[in-house]
């Protein structure tokens, strides 16, 4: 079974960390195991921790206002999820489900805010690898919006 430094490292989050820094914030973590069709965490439920995958897969989904669950997309080994609450302080924004037993790192907000204010190098590389994960999220949802424009332009 790999360490949770080295589980820690695959992350792009936590990829320029030097090893004394994932040793550090590898003893803030803890594994978590879901069976397949559990939720990790609920859309409107209060945020306590990010979630690294270390096996298997997730669905995201998010209700519409009809009550229908909407796929947002699909992750697995090697993503993460559950960083938007970390930087705003809101509830959950979606549902995560396992489509099959996964195998998660656990990472509690107060214990990664605690490791990131006492170490400014960790905190400037974990906030500006997470602002270029953002950026690729706000590209892909842009080109979605506009496709999904275009194609209600057509059938209007």
């Amino acid at each position: 079974m790999e360490k949770n430094e080295e589980l820690l490292k695959k992350i792009y989050l936590f990829s320029k960390f030097t090893d004394s820094e994932l040793t550090t914030l590898a003893s803030k973590t803890k594994r978590v195991s879901v069976a397949q069709g559990h939720a990790v965490f609920n859309e409107g439920n209060k945020a306590s921790s990010i979630y690294l995958i270390i096996s298997g897969t997730l669905k995201v989904t998010t209700n519409t206002s009809d009550g229908d669950d909407i796929k947002i997309t699909t992750i697995s080994i090697g993503e993460h999820l559950g960083e938007l609450p970390f930087v705003d302080g809101e509830n959950r924004s979606a549902t995560a489900e396992a489509t099959e037993k996964t195998e998660l790192l656990e990472i509690p907000y107060d214990d990664l805010r605690f490791v990131l204010l006492n170490n400014s190098e960790m905190e400037l590389k974990f906030y500006k690898e997470l602002s270029h994960f953002l950026v690729g999220r706000v590209r892909v949802l842009t080109t979605d919006v506009t496709k999904a424009r275009e194609i209600k332009k057509r059938f209007a």
